[in-house]
């Protein structure tokens, strides 16, 4: 253990470096030992994949290197540790990058470490793509062989764990650069590294995973993407980055740099939680984390609370790895639908678009309306909707100009009363698109290894795993209580009185709902089952196109029900014809519908 304190992790990046000085911030005011950030996200994986094919110089993230070089002198001076994924598909360029950083700034004796093992391409190509098989993430006895043939995969990026970057750390780095790692490897691997923490100190590394998770996207633990928000408006502008403070029981203080604006309470905390969960196991290949009994509570300091309760479990033998191929190409185009008879009006345009595009070789075609303006609206923009056109194609010919913009164009003159579109015509040009297929593989399979001052050093799976089902439990509430026992009921928002997250995992979204009191969490477990969920998603929700299993569990410490729900983001990430591919609009959408809520909890302050 490097020193006696409580290890202190700031976070500076939550994908692809979204806020260019939070690395000199941190460094500056957080009185960290350790700065991580995720720069990573799968579909900035695919597209590094493809400008490293046109450059083997890039395919890493250069916005890292930007920030590090603004910052170099105070990291230097106060002995501060950075680990990053910044490396993307391109760890070792990078980490070049950054040595002739440290020479040419006067600082060639700090240590840089490549950590590698995530960059498995060259296992997807024939003929070992059919030794391995890579099978599905999600989905039994379906494999990467089954995926459509003319897909070639481009790149493929598995999920390496923390061992490299605690080896790294320990062999004396001072600038730790990794690819794909798991979202929270850097703070893992940083906590696990600081207290010697062995492979088996499972309950210890579930706090660090835990902790990893609710700093990994940056203002998200600081007010951002925060149904509470109004209450904390209209301070909420250029918030400040979230900081771990891991105990060595792997327990933490999840609080930010002091001044630094933003918010930080059990609330906001709880709903970081429950992004992008898989359900109550948190699997990771260094330790499954079970969080169904995770309490995260308000402290006497402001913007500091504490989080406790996760257990560990060995991990599982294997671990994700997404695999990317160019899908084809996509084209869209927006309608503008105001006035009266909206629905008529749809109706006609999409008669008009099957007619100009009868006979398509198009592979997904959509055409939908977005909006529901108000009646009698106050302006002609609070009475707009738009009808969104959204195509791809495996060949570049079959939507170009004559396929798909000049039909759309033709239109234009045999429309609905008060036509008008969106005039940037280049969205109806063709762009590549990726298709992604999530998989797993077994960590034997993966070359994990350190390089650093020109060594290498291997690391090797953790000696005991478990296996895991691909279908996780799923379960309605234990002891439902009648709804009518609650009293009178008024109908109201959902959101009125319940907070909500959601989010992604390749094709499949989460969402989860949790309550301030500790006496609606009855009624939020009795009235939020599966078939309500479903009845909720309305029109959203199509039975006859869509086979997705939900899956349900209940973290009763935070007052919450999760659920996952398996593809229904129509491929999601880049090849998703919805406009919210990322499901990231979903738990507001949920909360937006109207629902029979007890008046007494209406009585409260509403959210």
């Amino acid at each position: 253990m490097p020193s006696k304190h409580a290890i202190r992790i700031g976070n500076v990046s939550g994908a692809t470096g979204d806020a260019p000085h939070a690395m000199s911030r941190m460094a500056k005011t957080g009185n960290v030992d350790v700065i991580t950030g995720d720069w990573l996200s799968e579909m900035n994986i695919a597209w590094n994949a493809i400008a490293k094919q046109e450059n083997p110089e890039v395919g890493y993230e250069v916005g890292f290197l930007q920030q590090l070089e603004e910052r170099i002198d105070e990291i230097a001076a106060q002995k501060i540790k950075v680990v990053t994924n910044a490396g993307a598909l391109n760890t070792a360029a990078l980490s070049r990058k950054v040595e002739e950083l440290c020479q040419r700034r006067g600082y060639g004796y700090l240590l840089v470490a490549a950590v590698l093992g995530d960059d498995v391409t060259d296992l997807v190509k024939k003929p070992k793509r059919k030794e391995i098989r890579f099978p599905h993430l999600d989905h039994e006895g379906v494999f990467l062989t089954d995926w459509d043939p003319s897909l070639v995969p481009s790149c493929a990026a598995a999920y390496i764990g923390a061992w490299g970057v605690v080896e790294a750390l320990k062999a004396g780095a001072d600038i730790v650069i990794c690819g794909r790692v798991t979202d929270a490897s850097p703070v893992v691997g940083a906590a696990a590294w600081w207290y010697g923490w062995s492979q088996t100190s499972y309950d210890e590394l579930a706090g660090a995973l835990i902790a990893g998770h609710l700093i990994e996207c940056g203002p998200y633990a600081t007010g951002a993407n925060f149904s509470g928000f109004k209450d904390f408006l209209p301070e909420l502008v250029d918030l400040g980055f979230p900081i771990a403070e891991i105990l060595p029981s792997g327990q933490c203080y999840i609080t930010k740099p002091e001044g630094a604006a933003g918010i930080v309470n059990r609330f906001n905390i709880t709903a970081q939680l429950l992004y992008e969960l898989q359900g109550a196991l948190y699997l990771n290949p260094d330790v499954v984390a079970d969080i169904s009994r995770v309490s995260i509570e308000n402290t006497r300091e402001r913007d500091r609370v504490f989080v406790s309760g996760a257990v560990g479990h060995p991990p599982p033998p294997t671990t994700k790895v997404m695999i990317a191929a160019p899908g084809g190409y996509q084209a869209e185009a927006t309608y503008y639908i105001n006035g009266l008879d909206i629905s008529e009006k749809e109706d006609m345009m999409k008669r008009q678009l099957n007619h100009v595009f009868k006979g398509n070789k198009f592979s997904k075609l959509s055409a939908e309306l977005y909006g529901s303006p108000a009646a009698n609206p106050r302006s002609q923009q609070a009475g707009t909707a738009m009808l969104r056109v959204f195509a791809q194609a495996r060949k570049k010919e079959d939507i170009g100009t004559e396929k798909f913009k000049i039909p759309i164009y033709s239109l234009r003159m045999q429309s609905y009363p008060g036509y008008h579109m969106n005039l940037d015509f280049r969205t109806m040009d063709p762009k590549p698109f990726m298709e992604i297929f999530p998989a797993t593989i077994n960590l034997s399979a993966i070359d994990h290894r350190v390089v650093l001052k020109g060594k290498k050093i291997s690391i090797q799976p953790s000696p005991l795993t478990a296996e895991y089902p691909k279908q996780r439990p799923s379960y309605e509430t234990e002891h439902p209580v009648p709804l009518d026992s609650f009293g009178q009921t008024k109908n109201a928002p959902l959101g009125s009185i319940v907070h909500a997250r959601s989010g992604d995992k390749a094709n499949n979204s989460n969402v989860g709902f949790f309550v301030r009191h500790d006496d609606e969490y009855p009624w939020l477990q009795s009235f939020m089952t599966v078939d309500r969920l479903i009845a909720l998603f309305g029109d959203d929700w199509k039975a006859d196109e869509c086979e997705s299993r939900v899956e349900r569990s209940e973290f009763p410490r935070v007052l919450a029900v999760h659920f996952r729900i398996l593809d229904f983001l129509d491929g999601g990430i880049a090849s998703s014809s919805r406009i919210d591919g990322l499901g990231k609009g979903i738990g507001e959408y949920l909360r937006s519908k109207e629902v029979d809520i007890p008046t007494k909890f209406l009585e409260r302050a509403w959210i």
